[in-house]
C-alpha cells in the first residue's frame, strides 16, 4: 500500500472518531441501558399479568362450579320440601301412622311400631304389611340406599323371648328389611340397625311418648 493511501485511511479514521464525541457515546450507552431496563420491566409486568390472568380464570371456574353446586343444592332442597309436604298429616299422600321426618343423614319414614308388630313380636302384621306397601312406591322412586332402624320404648321386656329391647329392635328392623327386599328393593341397598330404647323420639316417660318411641324408621340415606 502506498504512503498516500495510508495517510488517507488514517485521516478517515480521525474524521469518524471526531464525529462521535465521548459524551455522545456515553449517552448512547446510557440510553441503551435504560432501554434494556424498560424491556426487562415490561417482561416482568407481562409475566405478572399472565399469572394474574391464570388466577382469575381459576377463580371464574370455581365460582361457576359453586354457582352450579348452589343451584343443585337449592333444587334438592325444594324436592325434599315438596316430598315432606306430600306426606305431612292431612295431605292426600299421607299414610296413617307414618311420619316423614328430616334427619342429619336424609329423610326417614317413621312408622309406629304398633302398626307393624303385635306386642313382643317380630312378625309383621297384616296391617303392617299394608302400611309398608304404601311406602314402596316412594322408596323405589327415590332409589337411594336404605337403612332400617329399629327402636323400642324404655320398658323392660317381660313377655318376650328376645331378652332385651336392643335385640328386639334389631330383629324388627331385620323383619322390615326382609319385607322391603322381597318387595323389590335391591338387597345390596338395604342395611339394618337396632337402637333399643337408647334413641327415643320423645324423651318424656308418658304412655303417649312411649307409643311414639316404639317405631321403625326407614331412612333414605343421602350418602
Amino acid at each position: 500500500m502506498s504512503t498516500s493511501k495510508i495517510i488517507c485511511a488514517v485521516a478517515t479514521l480521525a474524521v469518524l472518531g471526531a464525529c462521535v464525541s465521548p459524551e455522545t457515546h456515553r449517552r448512547a450507552l446510557s440510553a441503551n441501558d435504560a432501554l434494556k431496563a424498560q424491556i426487562a420491566e415490561l417482561t416482568e409486568y407481562q409475566r405478572k399479568l399472565g399469572k394474574e390472568n391464570e388466577q382469575l380464570r381459576g377463580d371464574v371456574e370455581r365460582l361457576s362450579k359453586s354457582a352450579k353446586d348452589a343451584a343443585w343444592v337449592e333444587s334438592q332442597k325444594q324436592k325434599l320440601d315438596e316430598l315432606l309436604k306430600r306426606y305431612q298429616e292431612g295431605s292426600a299422600s299421607a299414610v296413617d301412622g307414618v311420619e316423614l321426618v328430616r334427619t342429619s343423614e336424609g329423610l326417614a319414614f317413621r312408622v309406629l311400631g304398633g302398626l307393624l308388630f303385635n306386642p313382643g313380636s317380630v312378625e309383621i302384621s297384616e296391617q303392617g304389611r299394608a302400611t309398608l306397601g304404601q311406602l314402596m312406591g316412594e322408596l323405589s322412586r327415590q332409589g337411594k340406599r336404605i337403612r332400617v332402624d329399629g327402636h323400642t320404648d324404655d320398658q323392660p321386656i317381660t313377655h318376650s323371648n328376645w331378652g332385651t329391647n336392643l335385640r328386639l329392635s334389631v330383629e324388627r328392623s331385620m323383619a322390615v328389611a326382609d319385607f322391603l327386599t322381597k318387595s323389590g328393593i335391591p338387597a345390596e341397598k338395604v342395611s339394618v340397625a337396632g337402637y333399643g330404647e337408647y334413641q327415643p323420639a320423645q324423651p318424656e316417660k308418658s304412655d303417649a311418648a312411649r307409643q311414639k318411641n316404639r317405631r321403625v324408621e326407614i331412612l333414605m340415606l343421602d350418602r
